[in-house]
């Protein structure tokens, strides 16, 4: 076997510190810092805003109609789709009409013959009067041949009124939409057996669509500011109109004693609704509040032009309280949590974040209403927050905040 020679480890340990000694002799390259992150910015919207209470309510149709026959019988034929709309005089269902027809006939008939007889009986009567004066006939007879005839006239009027009941049995076999909207399943098919007269049938219903009630209960204080409020809208109106002095207690229109003359604004939305897009009036307040719970039932009126609002569907209310006043805004999603503090990202004139505790308001749309901690002139992140802690530079760009959802 062969063996390296002795030398050899020295010379690698030697040839390594070489290495070394020529490794520290050269420059470490210089750390280059990241730019300044970049965020988005945008001031504050002044904007007029009132106060607003939220609460829930539900949507009911305005109309309902429960379908029953007049006249019973076998369903014959059935014109309408589950769920579809219909008009006022659609046909719905129609009824085995044959009997009703038969008793059309019969009463038909039954007029012909008292008229044939009430003709008989007045030619009759026309006879005898002329016999009178020469004695052939005596008073008495006259007399009865006046009352018979009067008693065929008296039958002939009751058998036109049978005639006419039988008619409407008749038509009343064919049922139709008596209000427009949009009818529900029906509960009878073709060849079941209805009922009419004092127990009726339910073969389907038929609710209104649009216009729709929302339905809800506000506390007594928010529904009396809320008619005041409207009653002083009412009343600088009047002044404008007719430039004199306030109106006195003396002078208030009487309409305005009517809740719906006020037309107090309710906005609604469901909850798929990202804000309060849908708007419409108080219609009708109850005649007695709670006492168990200081709410009284309230109801308003909106038009439900999509369709998209069905009976019993659950509804966020928004009624005024309060008259409009400046405010200033931010969009939402600016606003962020920190140890259970309302914070928001504030860019100074050097460019420097600063974290500001704020105290939000109300929502209006995607907008947030800002109390305090901010003034008009602030540039706030509204995106980029994530990249961004109090004290760091950062490169903003301006952007203009989408307005107020409704003002």
């Amino acid at each position: 076997m062969l063996r390296a020679p002795h030398f050899l480890p020295r010379a690698v340990a030697a040839a390594t510190l070489l290495v070394a000694l020529a490794g520290c002799g050269r420059s470490s390259p210089p750390v280059v810092a990241p730019p300044p992150p970049e965020v988005v910015v945008a001031k504050p919207v002044v904007a007029e805003v009132t106060d607003t209470i939220e609460l829930t309510g539900n949507a009911t149709a305005v109309e309902t109609v429960d379908l029953k026959p007049r006249v019973g019988g076998f369903v014959t034929a059935v014109h309408f789709a589950d769920g579809q709309d219909v008009g006022v005089g659609d046909p719905l269902f129609d009824i085995d009409d044959r009997t009703y027809r038969i008793a059309r006939d019969q009463a038909e008939a039954e007029i012909e013959r008292e008229q044939a007889e009430l003709l008989e009986l007045e030619s009759e009567l026309v006879r005898d009067q002329a016999l009178l004066p020469r004695g052939a006939v005596t008073q008495e007879q006259v007399g009865i041949i006046t009352a018979k005839r009067d008693m065929a006239a008296a039958t002939l009027k009751k058998d036109r009124a049978m005639l006419a009941q039988a008619e409407l049995d008749l038509g009343f076999c064919r049922v139709t939409a008596p209000i427009a909207g949009r009818i529900g399943a029906r509960t009878v098919n073709v060849g079941e057996l209805v009922g009419g007269g004092v127990a009726p049938t339910t073969l389907a219903t038929i609710v209104s669509v649009n216009p729709v009630y929302v339905t809800f209960f506000a506390d007594e204080r928010s529904l009396l500011v809320a008619r005041e409020r409207a009653i002083r809208g009412h009343r600088e109106g009047q002044r404008e109109e007719r430039k004199e002095d306030a109106v006195g207690p003396g002078d208030e229109d009487p309409s305005w004693r009517n809740i719906r003359d006020l037309a107090i604004p309710i906005d609604v939305a469901l909850v798929t609704d990202e804000g309060f897009s849908r708007r419409g009036v108080l219609s009708f307040v109850d005649i007695a509040v709670r006492a168990s719970t200081g709410t009284i039932r309230c109801r308003a009126i909106l038009d439900n032009p999509d369709r998209l609002i069905a009976p019993g569907m659950f509804c966020r209310v928004r009624l005024p309280f309060g008259d409009p006043a400046e405010a200033l805004l931010v969009p939402d999603r600016a606003i962020g949590i920190e140890q259970g503090r309302r914070t928001v990202a504030v860019v100074g004139a050097d460019d420097r974040v600063t974290i500001r505790e704020i105290t939000p308001g109300k929502l209006d749309g995607q907008m947030r209403v800002v109390t305090k901690g901010l003034a008009a002139g602030d540039r706030v992140i509204v995106s980029g927050l994530q990249r961004v802690r109090d004290g760091a530079v950062v490169r903003p760009v301006e952007a203009q905040p989408a307005p107020p959802a409704r003002e």
